[in-house]
């Protein structure tokens, strides 16, 4: 049966984020912007949790809590705090009313997984018999020019969500154990893997050992995409040693596993995946170049792909210092102006502490003619905005 999460928060990014992070399970996403709706949602849908947001207009999540505590049908629902309150008063004060548990803001996904997963049971395999491959086979879909995927998980929703997301470009097929898929290594040709690091019989890193040592011509480090949590920093390590650098972070939505997707084709191809967020310590730094520079394209195409993607992701792992530094003519495209405004709106959505840099006065100029931009503090140096932060 589909599991049901109802977010009660007045911010529709922190719902978009729930429900991004979520997702990937197959629990059904409910929403509502204050206690009053949130109340009447749970009596409509009777979710198996509620995920309730302290701070509220309307009704904040105090007077909710107590409100669904009292109400005979809902009691036994339980609650789960998304705050930035964690005084341990307040906190005693919300678990006498019958909370089950409180996450703090910002939280990362996998905190939020933890969170949940003793109520909802997010990891639950379903048996242990190794899922059978698809009709096609290895060879078969060569033919037809449709490359094979080998999917290596204990966990059957996990496998399920490859089929769902990798099916319409390749033959995926499914094996719930090590040593199954030591035993398909044996017989088969396959030309990509997605393989978990943490299983029950044996451990990822334990078959693509064995993978490596065979002498079947496709085996090849470059072929694996690594499945993990991304809390997970021992596993990482480890596969980063062996020389897999793809890796597809649980729970994954189908944009994830695209990525992944790509990360494994641009490493093939002897390619570092482009990445536009440059880590300063705890800051983050977004360069948009000037105009004249030969860059200058590659960032202003991505500002509402990669760049949004990036940015979603810092915010996710906690990260919440951004400086923007503006090159001169960056923002004199019309085009290009309209996604970097929507992109700083979207980071202030997120609520993210930024600043921009901008060295030239027609920079500065053009950040002064958009109410989004206008109002987020300017430096004209790096070095100075770093300081501020």
């Amino acid at each position: 049966m589909t599991k049901k999460v109802l977010t009660i928060d007045d911010s529709k990014t922190l719902r978009m984020i729930v429900g991004k992070h979520l997702s990937p399970f197959g629990v059904q996403m409910l929403e509502a912007e204050n206690g009053e709706q949130g109340i009447k949602r749970a009596r409509e849908t009777s979710p198996d949790v509620i995920l309730l947001d302290y701070n509220m207009p309307v009704m904040d999540g105090y007077h909710t809590l107590i409100e669904l505590k009292a109400d005979e049908a809902l009691k036994d629902i339980p609650v789960v705090m998304l705050t930035t309150e964690t005084v341990k008063e307040t906190v005693i004060k919300l678990v006498k009313l019958g909370l089950k548990d409180y996450i703090a803001k910002p939280f990362t996904r996998d905190v939020l997984v933890n969170k949940l997963d003793p109520i909802l049971h997010l990891f639950e395999g379903n048996g242990s018999v190794a899922a059978q491959p698809d009709d096609k086979s290895a060879a078969e879909s060569r033919e037809g020019q449709k490359p094979t995927i080998l999917a290596v998980d204990d966990k059957h929703n996990i496998l399920d969500l490859l089929k769902e997301y990798l099916s319409e470009t390749f033959t995926v097929v499914t094996l719930d154990s090590g040593k199954a898929a030591l035993d398909y290594m044996g017989k088969n040709r396959f030309d990509y893997m997605f393989l978990d690091l943490s299983m029950p019989d044996m451990s990822g890193l334990a078959v693509l050992d064995q993978y490596l040592q065979s002498k079947r011509d496709n085996a090849d480090v470059r072929k694996v995409v690594a499945m993990t949590l991304r809390t997970a920093q021992s596993d990482i390590d480890k596969a980063l040693k062996a020389g897999i650098s793809a890796f597809l972070y649980k729970p994954f939505s189908r944009e994830d596993t695209s990525r992944a997707v790509d990360q494994l084709l641009a490493q093939q191809r002897g390619q570092r995946k482009l990445r536009f967020l440059i880590e300063k310590g705890d800051i983050r730094i977004l360069e948009c170049p000037p105009e004249k520079s030969s860059r200058f394209r590659v960032v202003a195409g991505a500002l509402s792909t990669e760049v949004i993607q990036e940015i979603d992701d810092m915010a996710e792992e906690g990260f919440n210092q951004l400086v923007i530094k503006i090159g001169e003519g960056f923002l004199s495209d019309l085009n290009v102006t309209r996604k970097f405004v929507n992109m700083v709106d979207h980071i202030l959505q997120l609520s993210l502490k930024v600043r921009f840099v901008a060295e030239s006065e027609q920079a500065r100029e053009a950040l002064k003619q958009f109410e989004e931009t206008a109002r987020i503090p300017m430096d004209t140096s790096l070095e100075f905005a770093l300081n501020s932060m």
